[in-house]
């Protein structure tokens, strides 16, 4: 029977060069004969899995690591996998800047360089125009009647979208992009979302070939006095792959799903936005889709508080709505950075129908009781009233209210490490803890270390109980 190494070099080197990037390692350790074959074409491929693992397309205001792809224009890139198309195998993260303005200036280049670059950009359209368009033809995602105007969108330096899209669906091994300022054009949104749509479509002639591997989105608008839309994350959280959504100041008061996605299919696991100020009805509307969040980071600030009070009960319950059944970590700070007048009145509840939750951060403000109950403190254990701060809870047993201001009784059983960000005094701090040590075995038997972000607020009694009963103690990261 005929093998594979009785063919004559020349065919095997035709054989070796018609295989995909991904495979080239693993038909290299085949057989001794074949590496020594394939020696140099193994060596350029170990060389642009590590240069081109990173693309960097746009202006970008901060050093990334490792070393991008520099590709100030979007263009420039598409530039590169039409010399050479095994490049589009390789970049697994994707780093996205600004790309254009109404002008077509960039104000952190100087005027050498950006006449350079507009120059290499000129070039490239010269030399690569029917590459461009046989290239924008063949692409199942973008729409066969557009092509001429998707064509001449690549080749203006004002509009980076369109050749951004083309990268995409090029790229078929990207798990991460970042993104820093979403353009305006709804062109790549869309994409995404088609591309979505078709990875959850077997029989989609689009399937699985663009962004089937993205694990990771990360969304954000640094230094501009309007948040990034939460709605932008609807396409990317829709990826059957996708895995964590991340994003820096994001704001928005709403966040629909298409009526096409079925509910609770996302299979994000990790949410984190920082300096934002998303709405909790934003953050239901997130939450309803998706099937099971492990992990859910949320910080309070950014412009859009101007237009969206900080909210972390309404957050807390659609956490309890969505994810009881799956969360395992939940940090949510930002008091500090929201008004003082509304402190008060927060009453969190409970937190013991979270059944996996292991890491928790929170702030002490969070578990006041509203003044409103005060009333029925000396009330008749049995009567019940709703939380006020939600017309639709449910009733919260009166008997039991002198038991909220105690985190014994608000903690879920799973909870391994708790972290409380201090607010408000040393005495409001001690009443959070009381009782701890001594209900620690019936009612948190998994707690193992307390850090309180403050100076040490533990009278010497309560630090030795809480000692003895096995649950270590840091004052920020400070060992007690």
């Amino acid at each position: 029977m005929p093998k594979l190494l009785d063919l004559p070099n020349e065919l095997l080197d035709r054989v070796v060069g018609s295989v995909r990037p991904p495979d080239l390692e693993a038909l290299a350790l085949t057989n001794k004969s074949i590496h020594g074959l394939m020696h140099t074409a193994l060596q350029r491929h170990l060389w642009s899995r590590k240069n081109y693992a990173l693309v960097r397309v746009g202006y970008h205001d901060r050093d990334l690591s490792p070393p991008p792809v520099e590709c100030r224009h979007a263009l420039l890139f598409l530039a590169k996998i039409l010399e050479d198309p095994n490049v589009a195998h390789y970049p697994t993260a994707l780093s996205v800047g600004e790309c254009g303005s109404e002008d077509g200036d960039y104000d952190d280049l100087d005027d050498e360089n950006d006449e350079n670059v507009m120059t290499q950009r000129q070039r490239t359209v010269e030399r690569h125009s029917d590459g461009l368009r046989d290239m924008v033809k063949s692409c199942h995602l973008l729409p066969p009647e557009r092509t001429d105007q998707t064509v001449d969108s690549i080749c203006n330096p004002l509009n980076e979208d369109a050749a951004l899209c083309m990268i995409l669906s090029l790229s078929p091994s990207l798990r991460e992009i970042r993104i820093d300022d979403l353009l305006d054009d709804r062109r790549f949104l869309d994409m995404v979302q088609r591309a979505a749509m078709a990875n959850w479509d077997p029989e989609s002639s689009s399937h699985n070939i663009a962004l089937n591997h993205l694990e990771e989105i990360y969304l954000l608008r640094d230094e501009n006095p309007y948040g990034m839309d939460i709605q932008h994350f609807v396409p990317f959280a829709m990826l059957p792959s996708i895995r964590r959504l991340r994003g820096f100041n994001i704001d928005g008061d709403t966040f629909a799903w298409p009526s096409e996605f079925s509910r609770q299919s996302s299979t994000l696991t990790h949410i984190q936005m920082v300096y934002s100020a998303t709405s909790a009805q934003a953050l239901d509307g997130l939450l309803k889709g998706v099937a099971a969040l492990k992990s859910f980071e949320f910080e309070y600030g950014g412009p859009g508080e101007l237009s969206s009070n900080y909210e972390p009960v309404g957050i807390i319950r659609a956490l309890r709505k969505y994810a009881a059944h799956s969360l395992e970590l939940m940090d949510i700070q930002g008091q500090s950075n929201a008004d003082s007048d509304e402190w008060e009145g927060m009453a969190v509840g409970s937190l013991r129908d979270f059944t996996r939750l292991k890491f928790i951060c929170l702030e002490d403000t969070i578990f006041q009781i509203p003044d409103s109950y005060n009333e029925f403190e000396s009330s008749e254990a049995g009567k019940t009233l709703r939380d006020p701060t939600d017309v639709e809870s449910e009733l919260i047993d009166v008997g039991d209210l002198r038991k909220m201001g105690s985190l014994v009784h608000i903690l879920p059983a799973s909870v391994k490490r708790f972290t409380l960000v201090q607010l408000l005094d040393d005495e409001d701090t001690r009443d959070l803890l009381e009782d701890i040590a001594e209900l620690k075995a019936e009612m948190l038997p998994k707690l193992k270390r307390l850090t309180v972000q403050c100076p040490n607020p533990f009278e010497d009694e309560m630090r030795d109980a809480l000692k003895a009963a096995g649950i270590k103690l840091y004052s920020w990261g400070t060992p007690l």
